[in-house]
């Protein structure tokens, strides 16, 4: 939450400093910063929106450098070693005598789990890179902000581009995982209505075949399942194999007691969390279409910087700037970019209060 708040706070004043709001205050007036700290050339033409820029900036640079690294080594690394000692403790059990189908399902329904608990330690490692990437690259627009980049010190402006382009880079990661998001939450959706439907008419879950209940729709049933390994948390590894015949036996437990009934509750339950689940893809796709217009506004910064010279521009340039001077594209780039990523906060922060008006309120008992 805190991140969108700043997010919003920093592409806010980006915005307004593209379009010159408030230009004719204090805001604009480099004089105002140095009558409190006195800054050496050329870190002293810094006004205090610039400053205040800055700020938002580093803020950005240390907590996505931060989430990065939790990532790789918690949800990625950590995770993926819980996972493979889990795996190893799965396949040197011995095959006893003949189970329950509701102990074979609980089994089923694990093993599958930490597959695709597998799967998701690998994307998590992957935006891990990329998000970590991305914060160090914010340096980049902090020292920018502080003028630093008219010096050689980081690189100078060529230092900048190329930190943009590691962004570019990374944003291209998140608007590939944000499409498959969208589209995964939209199926999701019509997947619970359906399911929702399935046991709606079977009213118990004997009526439908165990064996092929996934770990998605147990999921569901159960209002949302959570193992320890998918948490990532670590545990000691002399008790992971008592922990997991635990989560086994409760699974079992669970699924015997909806084989006998399935109040209409969890039916009502599913069908909310349905819509819910539309929602957040439609969300996703509306995140994935201003992410694409902020990608290519600042890819074009790019490309006005290594295409100075206008006459000598190929013809698929000139399309792509719009056929606009390079200042007037560059400028555009940037402002568009800047806006894009003030609107995402904004929905950031709007969604809870939409998703809590969707969600299912509490029936009111009835005062005598």
């Amino acid at each position: 939450m805190m991140d969108a708040i700043v997010q919003l706070l920093r592409n806010s004043l980006c915005t307004a400093k593209n379009f010159n709001f408030l230009g004719d205050t204090f805001l604009y007036d480099a004089k105002v910063t140095a009558q409190y700290y006195t800054l050496p050339p050329p870190l002293d033409e810094t006004t205090p929106l610039e400053l205040l820029i800055a700020v938002t900036q580093l803020y950005a640079c240390v907590s996505l450098s931060l989430a990065g690294y939790r990532m790789i080594s918690g949800a990625g690394v950590a995770k993926l070693q819980v996972i493979t000692r889990l795996v190893n403790l799965r396949a040197a059990e011995k095959k006893g005598k003949k189970e329950e189908k509701n102990v074979t399902a609980a089994k089923s329904l694990i093993n599958t789990s930490l597959l695709e608990e597998s799967d998701a330690s690998s994307r998590s490692f992957i935006v891990g890179v990329n998000i970590f990437a991305l914060g160090v690259a914010f340096f980049w627009l902090f020292a920018n902000s502080l003028h630093i980049t008219s010096t050689d010190w980081i690189g100078g402006v060529e230092g900048l581009i190329y930190a943009l382009a590691v962004m570019e880079v990374n944003l291209l990661v998140f608007l590939y995982y944000m499409f498959l998001d969208a589209g995964a939450a939209v199926r999701k959706s019509f997947r619970m209505k359906t399911f929702a439907y399935e046991i709606a008419s079977a009213k118990k879950l004997s009526d439908i075949d165990m064996e092929y209940i996934t770990v998605e729709q147990y999921g569901w049933l159960v209002g949302g399942w959570a193992p320890f390994w998918a948490e990532g948390a670590t545990t000691d590894a002399a008790a992971e194999e008592t922990i997991l015949k635990k989560e086994e036996e409760g699974i079992a437990s669970k699924l015997a007691a909806f084989s006998k009934k399935i109040d209409s509750d969890v039916v009502d339950r599913i069908n909310a969390q349905a819509r819910l689940s539309l929602f957040e893809g439609y969300r996703e796709y509306l995140y994935l279409v201003l992410n694409f217009f902020a990608f290519y506004g600042y890819l074009v910064c790019i490309v006005v910087f290594y295409y100075q010279d206008e006459g000598a521009q190929p013809e698929y340039i000139r399309a792509m700037m719009g056929w606009m001077p390079n200042a007037d594209a560059d400028w555009l780039g940037n402002a568009v970019g800047d806006f894009m990523w003030t609107v995402e906060p904004v929905i950031i922060l709007g969604s809870p209060l939409i998703m809590n008006s969707m969600s299912p309120k509490g029936k009111k008992e009835k005062v005598a």
